[in-house]
Parts: structure tokens; C-alpha cells; sequence
């Protein structure tokens, strides 16, 4: 345990130059994840695997349930059940919310009495609003950012507050934009940072410039002027994943959009009774990267994915270094965005090394990263993975713990100030790695652990549940051996 907080502390903390902010973790408590190498023997007949809902749609059909003329009954149908998704049903219940949830299919309905969350103490504050609903997010940034930005174009005052990580990551990339349109919104504990009292609402027409490419931050606007029915124009400095303009126009919104800039005419729209969730290719690529890695020859289908252009960059990113990788059956949903089967054939031999310097393509895979410099240390070469600055304002820095996680394994990954060399070549083998808490790290420290010979056991793995509950299930259906610890 204390070895295992020292691991999470120096990750969040710094190490040399690496430091960005300070603040406590608790010491692991998931369970570990344990692998052994290695693709397990499997039945003849095509190769097929199904991935959860997205994420971060899943986040933005429910949020669609507090919009002005949403039905009293919205159903939002193969959403993501992860720990991040879960978060946000809390805070709708404390609005008057009524969320039913039957497998994968959650139920909105306007109405019901509010359900009081309990405040989460804080060093700094004394006396909470009490005439503002508390609403607590965990440690989902999506749903804390989003919401801010709903609740500011309602009009509706409230306190959003996150756990103990979510309230040291930058909320002024949202605040700001927001104020600038009018909307009164005060942080009650540290400048910048969670929690903070959403007043008074948008309420003038205008133009702002984000200063970061985060989807996030665009999405709060948007979500904010398209709640009060006001024109406006988002200005951001690069494409980033739009799942929320694809929704609005799917809703019949009127939205122009060009490289840097998006238009919202403040008319109408209407929100459907029923938001199907497309599955994630952020998860997707897991099981893609096992069959590579593995390389024994076999086919992969993963049906389904939401194939999103702003969301492919891994897959193309491997694509461009020679992966054999392929959509199939392309088709749309209910929320506008494309979907269809993910292929991936044959395995990594032949693969050149990766390099990421456009920052689209950097937001296109920022949440596989982690997996990204996992596949790049076992490529030939030198791999850059750039652009990726933002990444020091995760659930850990992002850079720090992945480049840690994959030199556990005997990798050779720099960090700069905005990214990762990896070169490859290195004799990897298995062990004990940390996870730090982190999904997308722990994640991809299982995956690297199951092409390489021993056993490999991920410290604190079982937090994949806050995006990725089934992580190990679909592994072990593309022939992986793994397990948590204590289940084997």
C-alpha cells in the first residue's frame, strides 16, 4: 500500500521536470489485475467482440434530458455503465431526475422529487450555499465540465463540486468562456478549481476564443447558448472529438461549422425520445491492440463503433505505420454519428515506428495514448507522440505515469514537456507495473502484458471500471488470460 501511494504521488506530483500541481491520492484500493502471456486456444469460426456504449456520448444524451423541451421520458439506449457515466446520475437525480437503469439502457424522466446528495467536506469552505442543489461528479471531468455548462444556460443555481483529483483539474477553461457570455459562476474553494456556485445564467449573445483544443470546454459552451436559445460563436484553436455539435444538429440545431470556428444561430430544435450510444472506439482499441500485438494471422471484427473521424486517430495513426486495419458496414444513429465494424488484421511485424505532431490527430487518440506508446515500444525505431501537453491534467499526468508504466516493463519512453519519445527495440519483459489509479494507464499496461511471456500483474487494474467495466471479459474473448487478483 505505502509503496503504491509513492508510485501515485510522484506520478501526480512530478518527478524532475515533470511537475505540475500538487495534490493527494488516495493509496490503491482497486483490485489488481493479474496476466499471463500469451493468446489462450480458441474454437474455430470468426473472431468477434462487442465494446461498451461511448463514454462521452453517453455523457452528452443524458445532459440532452435537462434541455429546454426535452421529452418528459428520454431513453438513451447502449450507454456506458462505466464509473465516469454513473457519476453524472446523482447529480440529475438532485435536479429532479428520475434515472432507471435496466442493463445498458438508462431512462430519464422529468418530475420527480430532487434526492439530496450528501456535501463532500473541503478544507477551505465553512459554510456550503444552502439554497443551491449540491450536485458531486466523482472524478468525471466530463460530467462536472458539461454540466457546468448546462446548468449555466438554464439558469439553474446550483454547486458542482468533484472528488478529491477532479477538484485540482482546471475548470477555467469552462468558467471563463461562460462568464464572458454573461453567466455568474463563483468557485467557493481554489481559483480555477472545483467546487464552484453556478448563478446567474448566460444571457448576452457573443463571440469567445477557447484557449485549449479540449472537446470538453467547446461542448460547455455550446451546451450553455443552446439551453438559453442564444446566438453565439465558439472560436477554438484546433479540431477536437464533436460528438456534441454532431448531436445538437442530429436534433435539428442550426450550426455552421469550419476548421476553427462554430456558429450557433440560438433557433430551435428538438431532442428525440429515444439517443442511441454508438460502442467507443476509445475501448475498442484495446482488443485491436491485443490481436495486433499477438499477430497469429486471425481476423478481428468489432461491431458497432462509433467511427467519428475526431475519435479514429489511433486506428489511422496505426494505419498510416502499415496496420492492417479496416471499417466495414458504415452506417449513422439516432445521434448523428457514424458507425460501423472495426477489422484489424495480421499482427505489428512490418510496422514502422508512430509519430503524432498535428494536435487534430493528437485529440483524435488523447485517451489511448497511453495504449498508443504501449504499441510504440514494441515497434522498430523512434516513435514521437506530440501535442499532447494537455495530457498533464488528467486523472494523473498522463505523460508522466504512462512513460513510468511502460518503463516497468523495460520500455525506453522520454518525457517532454507536451509529449513522449519511445524508442523501441528494448528487451520488454513481465512484472509488476503500476497503474496509478488511472483506466487508460492500467489498460494499457494489461495489454502489453499479454503478448510478453511470464506473468504480469497491474497494481490497482480494476479501476478500468470507470470506463471500461467488461475490460477483462472482452480481452479474454480475443484469447487473453486474464483475471483480478483473487479471481483466478
Amino acid at each position: 500500500m505505502l509503496e503504491a501511494r509513492k508510485d501515485i504521488q510522484e506520478a501526480v506530483h512530478g518527478t524532475g521536470r515533470e511537475v505540475v500541481r500538487e495534490f493527494d491520492r488516495p493509496a490503491t484500493q482497486a483490485p489488481h489485475l493479474v496476466v499471463d502471456g500469451g493468446r489462450s486456444a480458441r474454437g474455430q469460426g470468426p473472431l468477434a467482440v462487442a465494446v461498451p456504449g461511448d463514454k462521452s456520448v453517453s455523457h452528452r444524451a443524458l445532459l440532452a434530458a435537462l434541455l429546454p423541451g426535452a421529452p418528459a421520458v428520454l431513453t438513451v439506449r447502449n450507454a456506458n455503465s462505466g464509473g465516469a457515466v454513473r457519476a453524472l446520475l446523482p447529480a440529475l437525480r438532485a435536479l429532479g431526475l428520475r434515472v432507471d437503469i435496466e442493463r445498458d439502457t438508462l431512462t430519464v424522466r422529468r418530475g420527480a422529487r430532487p434526492v439530496r446528495q450528501p456535501v463532500r467536506g473541503h478544507p477551505d469552505i465553512d459554510t456550503w450555499p444552502d439554497d443551491a442543489p449540491y450536485l458531486e461528479t466523482g472524478g468525471s471531468s466530463a460530467a462536472a465540465r458539461l454540466l457546468i455548462g448546462v446548468l449555466a444556460g438554464t439558469g439553474t443555481r446550483a454547486v458542482v463540486d468533484g472528488d478529491e483529483v477532479l477538484r485540482h483539474r482546471p475548470m477555467e477553461w469552462i468558467v471563463d468562456p461562460l462568464a464572458e457570455l454573461g453567466a455568474e459562476i463563483d468557485y467557493l474553494g481554489d481559483p480555477g478549481c472545483l467546487p464552484v456556485l453556478v448563478g446567474g445564467p448566460v444571457c448576452r449573445p457573443g463571440a469567445v476564443r477557447l484557449s485549449v483544443g479540449s472537446a470538453q470546454a467547446r461542448s460547455a459552451v455550446l451546451l450553455a447558448v443552446a439551453a438559453a436559445g442564444l446566438p453565439a460563436t465558439v472560436r477554438h484553436p484546433v479540431r477536437s472529438r464533436d460528438h456534441t455539435e454532431r448531436m445538437l444538429a442530429a436534433f435539428g440545431a442550426g450550426l455552421t461549422r469550419t476548421e476553427h470556428e462554430l456558429i450557433w444561430d440560438g433557433g430551435p430544435y428538438t431532442v428525440p425520445p429515444v439517443i442511441d450510444v454508438p460502442a467507443d472506439p476509445s475501448l475498442a482499441a484495446y482488443p485491436v491492440a491485443a490481436h495486433l500485438m499477438w499477430g497469429d494471422g486471425e481476423v478481428l471484427r468489432v461491431p458497432g463503433v462509433c467511427l467519428n473521424p475526431t475519435r479514429l486517430g489511433f486506428f489511422e495513426v496505426l494505419r498510416r505505420a502499415g496496420a492492417d486495419i479496416s471499417y466495414e458496414d458504415e452506417r449513422s444513429t439516432s445521434g448523428g454519428e457514424p458507425t460501423g465494424t472495426v477489422v484489424a488484421r495480421g499482427g505489428l511485424d512490418g510496422l514502422d515506428s508512430v509519430r503524432v505532431d498535428d494536435p487534430a490527430v493528437l485529440h483524435a487518440l488523447i485517451d489511448e495514448v497511453p495504449l498508443l506508446a504501449a504499441v510504440a515500444a514494441l515497434l522498430p525505431g523512434t516513435s514521437w507522440i506530440g501535442c499532447a501537453e494537455e495530457l498533464r491534467f488528467k486523472e494523473t499526468d498522463r505523460l508522466a505515469t504512462t512513460a513510468r508504466m511502460v518503463g516497468a516493463f523495460g520500455g525506453r519512453v522520454e518525457v517532454a514537456a507536451d509529449g513522449l519519445t519511445v524508442t523501441g527495440g528494448a528487451a520488454l519483459r513481465a512484472g509488476t507495473v503500476p497503474g496509478f489509479e488511472d483506466h487508460r494507464v492500467a489498460m494499457a499496461a494489461a495489454t502489453l502484458g499479454m503478448c510478453l511471456p511470464g506473468r504480469t500483474t497491474v497494481r490497482g487494474g480494476a479501476c478500468h471500471r470507470t470506463s471500461f467495466p467488461g475490460f477483462a471479459d472482452v480481452q479474454r474473448a480475443v484469447g487473453a488470460r486474464i483475471a483480478e487478483d483473487g479471481q483466478r
